[in-house]
């Protein structure tokens, strides 16, 4: 038996659809970019942590995460080539 739709028809059909409804949403949109203009500027995400897991605030109302001092004493021997920390630590 041959199927009642091939999956090129239901795909051409579904973009068709999303087409659509983009094209019905388009000033709706617009709508919503004049009311962003007028609304005072968002601020910019912040990484955070919430249950001890890291957690990306889009909102920027959080507090946002800062390491304490001393956590990035191995980053100058991080920066060095292969070659350079051999050289330097042979062992």
């Amino acid at each position: 038996m041959m199927p009642l739709c091939s999956r090129r028809t239901f795909v051409e059909g579904a973009a068709a659809v999303a087409v659509t409804a983009a094209a019905l949403a388009l000033p709706a949109l617009e709508r919503g970019a004049v009311a962003t203009r007028t609304r005072p500027a968002m601020r910019a995400p912040v990484v955070t942590f919430h249950l001890d897991r890291p957690y990306l605030d889009l909102s920027g109302m959080s507090e946002p995460y800062v390491p304490p001092a001393g956590t990035r004493s191995g980053q100058p021997l991080a920066d060095l080539s292969d070659e350079v920390f051999f050289s330097r630590f042979p062992h």
